[in-house]
């Protein structure tokens, strides 16, 4: 037993094997610094390959966008030439004038397999001197078919505080609630309220849980909400609701901007818009400066809106004709769409469909085929990393020589001149008279694009 007891002492007391087990666990830290060092420099160089690839992304759109804004300023030229020159007006369609901006660019070019050898050749040799890296995709789209909401907003400087309220029919009163009342009401609030009424009538029909959810929906408060939300504070003062949305924005709380929308993300901080509502509408009202409508690309809700007496099947055969691929019908202008309105289908006559056209032009909205308001997504990719930009971008339009004898003006007394001719003209309590213009036979021009609102997605 003694030696037993010497034996494990003599062991305890060797020193011997510590050496090692230091070697081994300074081996066993050194492996797992070298660990987590290899780790984060994985993590850094992969960091830094997404910011590389980012910037290539990002330098793709911002290539994508200044390629868009290069083929808008040559559709401008273009325009802008044709419109000066009256064979080149009689040679040049607006179909031809618009493929400059309206065919999708997408780069590596897709080449068929039907291509010839020299096309492929061709775009070999300008993907090489291109010197891109990565995938680019640009589309311009006109947008200039939707009606402004901004127009919806009372400004003090056009507002008379001492007017009277007309049974409603004044455009700073009380809303008509009376659906067909935009048979001779079409300011954007009673178009608004038109489509609005239809789309949720529609929808309630297929959808239950919609129909709950929206049963006692008040169009007029949703309206009022709006416009107090933009308009000046004074010029409420006639609307009865007032006081209901002066509350429903102190509730949120929201202060209204009494200023224009700049944007059509400000709709959702509206009280009672929300996405379900304003998805309805989105593809018939912005909030950018132009209303053009192009009647070769007309909505079905536009259609109503511009002739509400025609039936479902009237509308539906209207874009059967239209967009015949056989036959695809191009209208240019008001008389072609006026044509087809009135001596083909008889849907009117055509005093009343004449009559219906001025309180839209008296309402600032115009007809033409040749857009002025644009909608640019460039999108670049590189490698995993995709970066969009979308912009909104106008083409201000400049009337030169427009005649201006027996057209609405302003309250007070107006003498002045026109580019492109002489204009001398008296108004007198909002009507012109008198005026006569050297050139009026001249068209507008367009003005250099700008943007005026930019997204990054």
């Amino acid at each position: 037993m003694m030696g037993f007891k010497k034996d494990l002492q003599k062991i305890m007391n060797n020193e011997r094997g510590i050496a090692l087990m230091m070697i081994l666990t300074a081996i066993i830290i050194l492996m797992a610094i070298y660990g987590e060092f290899t780790f984060e420099s994985k993590i850094s160089r992969i960091k830094a390959t997404n910011i590389l690839d980012r910037s290539q992304a990002k330098l793709l759109a911002e290539s994508g966008l200044q390629l868009a804004m290069t083929r808008l300023r040559l559709y401008k030229e273009a325009y802008n030439y044709v419109q000066g020159n009256q064979n080149a007006k009689q040679a040049v369609s607006s179909q031809l004038l618009n493929q400059l901006w309206e065919v999708p660019f997408i780069y590596p070019i897709p080449v068929g397999g039907n291509a010839t050898r020299a096309f492929k050749d061709t775009v070999e040799k300008f993907e090489f001197e291109s010197l891109l890296d990565g995938q680019m995709k640009v589309s311009i789209q006109n947008i200039s078919n939707r009606l402004n909401l901004n127009m919806l907003r009372i400004d003090m400087t056009k507002f008379n505080p001492d007017q009277s309220v007309d049974d409603g029919q004044d455009e700073n009163s009380t809303l008509n609630m009376n659906e067909g009342a935009i048979l001779t009401d079409v300011s954007v609030d009673q178009s608004l309220f038109f489509l609005l009424k239809r789309l949720v009538d529609d929808k309630k029909e297929k959808d239950e849980a919609f129909a709950d959810r929206y049963g006692s929906i008040n169009y007029q408060e949703l309206l009022t909400n709006l416009k107090y939300y933009m308009s000046d504070y004074q010029s409420m003062n006639q609307d009865p609701l007032v006081g209901e949305a002066e509350s429903n924005f102190q509730q949120i709380p929201l202060a209204p901007k009494y200023g224009p929308l700049s944007s059509a993300s400000e709709l959702y901080t509206i009280p009672g818009w929300n996405d379900e509502l304003i998805e309805l509408i989105h593809n018939e009202f912005s909030v950018y400066p132009s209303t053009q409508i192009d009647f070769n690309k007309l909505t079905t809700n536009m259609f109503k809106i511009l002739i509400p007496q025609a039936t479902d099947d009237d509308i539906k055969e209207f874009f059967i004709w239209r967009d015949d691929p056989e036959q695809p019908r191009f209208l240019n202008s008001l008389e072609d769409f006026k044509k087809y309105i009135v001596q083909d289908k008889h849907l009117m006559n055509e005093t009343d469909f004449d009559n219906r056209m001025k309180l839209f032009q008296q309402k600032g909205i115009s007809f033409g085929s040749n857009p002025n308001l644009f909608k640019i997504v460039s999108e670049g990719s590189y490698n995993r990393s995709n970066y969009t930009l979308v912009a909104y971008v106008v083409l201000p339009k400049n009337s030169v020589g427009q005649a201006t004898a027996g057209t609405t003006g302003s309250t007070g007394t107006t003498t002045g001149t026109t580019t492109g001719g002489s204009t001398t003209g008296t108004t007198t309590g909002g009507s012109t008279t008198g005026g006569t213009t050297a050139g009026a036979n001249q068209n507008a021009q367009l003005l250099e694009p700008r943007i005026i609102e930019i997204q990054i997605n």
